[in-house]
């Protein structure tokens, strides 16, 4: 999930199972919170595949472009 209006760096807000970490969209590492192991490796390697997508929606969104829908 990325959320409207929010900060830098370029991240994306994964909640899984009671747990929530922030994670970088460049790098996939986490920035803030935390998963499981097994639960960030699956954020992790779905981040790898979309990358490019989840960059270009964040880069929409910061620029007030972005016409809505989720990535999941």
């Amino acid at each position: 999930m990325i959320h409207l209006r929010d900060h830098l760096p370029p991240h994306l807000h994964a909640k899984i199972a009671g747990f929530e970490a922030q994670i970088s969209i460049a790098t996939g590492d986490v920035l803030n919170g935390s998963l499981p192991p097994a639960k960030r490796k699956r954020v992790q390697d779905w981040l790898a595949t979309h990358r490019g997508e989840v960059a270009f929606v964040w880069s929409e969104i910061r620029a007030g472009r972005y016409a809505g829908g989720m990535i999941e």
